[in-house]
């Protein structure tokens, strides 16, 4: 296979396959590609500073960047500068309960993490990895409605699926 960068122009399908007409960005001109399927790869952009969103999530927040101008995450691929901690309830003399201090998480998966814990982090098993290591960082942290994975619950979890019932 032959991977080409530039700006998707159009596609055509013709009698062999799609055709693929592809305005690069080093040179000038058109690329004309015959393929037989499209990976759309538009997520590769090279910093985060390419995606609006993320630039304004950057901005607004003052958010550090890796030297790859990616997000600075955790090893558990937190965006740690984004932490939320809950106010402090006012202190009260008297109260019959205590409002619990929820935190706020935010976590990055992807090509948006390069140059952090995980070097593979485009790639299938990556996001399964960072999938993974996030949502067991988020048990840990007792979340609510999540625990972690253990042989009973998941031998139950099979159960119910192999008796077609819901979880």
């Amino acid at each position: 296979y032959k991977i080409e960068f530039g700006e998707v122009e159009k596609v055509e399908r013709e009698p062999n396959g799609l055709v693929t007409y592809i305005q690069t960005k080093d040179f000038k001109g058109q690329t004309r590609l015959e393929t037989d399927f499209i990976i759309d790869s538009t997520g590769l952009n090279a910093s985060v500073l390419e995606t609006p969103l993320l630039k304004d999530m950057v901005e607004h927040y003052n958010l550090p960047l890796n030297p790859w101008k990616r997000f600075l995450v955790g090893n558990d691929f937190e965006i740690v500068d984004m932490q939320n901690p809950a106010p402090s309830p006012p202190k009260k003399r008297f109260a019959l309960f205590r409002p619990s201090r929820k935190v706020g998480r935010m976590y990055a998966a992807g090509v948006i993490t390069l140059g952090g814990p995980n070097a593979a982090v485009d790639s299938f098993l990556g996001l399964q990895y960072v999938a993974l290591v996030a949502v067991d960082s988020l048990a840990a942290k007792r979340a609510p409605g999540l625990h972690r994975l253990n042989p009973i619950s998941s031998l139950a979890q099979w159960l119910k699926w192999a008796m077609n019932r819901l979880p």
